[in-house]
């Protein structure tokens, strides 16, 4: 029905009209609106709006793999409803040549995303075997009754513990971005989520060298002592490496 609903999961070169055989949102039917060489790739929705909740984020990120298997897909972010065929028609006609463009910029091109973590075990090893100073600060714990006493020490404790991660950072982060920029086509750097994370990236790699990157970070992972772990996701939708931004359709 041309004036339902339509949820937006994001856009790919194909001229075809196309049904695919996964579902979305809701179980809905997954299919393209197609303007010339572009297809959205939509599915109907009853209202003008949607549940943020993890059943309909899940279904979004399905739709979004599947089309990865086979497309170089301009991913819509959770959420994008237009208000019937014509509306996104209009965004496709009104955003073409940008589209196409974009489209062949990011093909063949995968997204990986990387978190980088101290290892809690290893740096209570380091600084029990290398830092005199915090053997010094857990006898006085254990010696004062004084709650005040206490919290200063911790936070003194606690400013070690950042020192070394520093020492990490600089040390273990760069050497992995170097190593990984030289593979990927694009890199971009997230903030830290948590204490423990050191280093949030993702990365923009051609999906033959896929296999290559993974490598590299093997190698990387069994130099680094067990002082650092690796959290590696991938294939995803180029969220962080599309560089248009659509004019809107009134």
């Amino acid at each position: 029905m041309s004036g339902q609903n339509k949820y937006i999961y994001g856009i790919i070169e194909e001229p075809q009209t196309k049904e695919f055989e996964f579902v979305g949102v809701d179980n809905a039917k997954v299919y393209t609106i197609n303007h010339q060489r572009l297809a959205a790739i939509v599915s109907d929705m009853a209202f003008p709006e949607i549940d943020p909740s993890r059943k309909n984020v899940l279904a979004h990120t399905v739709v979004q793999d599947e089309l990865l298997k086979n497309y170089t897909l301009l991913p819509m972010g959770f959420g994008m409803v237009a208000d019937g065929k014509k509306v996104v028609q209009k965004l496709l006609e009104k955003n073409y040549d940008r589209l196409l463009l974009e489209l062949k910029r990011l093909a063949g091109k995968i997204e990986v995303e990387l978190k980088v973590f101290w290892d809690e075990k290893a740096m209570i090893k380091q600084l029990q075997n290398e830092n005199w100073e915090l053997a010094q600060i857990k006898m006085q714990l254990e010696k004062t009754s004084s709650p005040i006493e206490a919290r200063v020490l911790m936070t003194q404790a606690g400013r070690l513990v950042e020192k070394v991660v520093m020492d990490w950072q600089a040390k273990y982060v760069q050497q992995a971005l170097d190593h990984l920029r030289r593979i990927a086509a694009d890199a971009y750097l997230n903030k830290p989520i948590g204490i423990k994370n050191i280093l949030n990236a993702s990365f923009l790699v051609d999906k033959d060298m896929e296999k290559e990157f993974r490598e590299e970070l093997h190698r990387l992972d069994s130099g680094y002592e067990g002082k650092v772990n690796f959290k590696y996701v991938a294939p995803l939708p180029p969220y962080n490496f599309v560089k248009i931004k659509l004019e809107r359709v009134e």
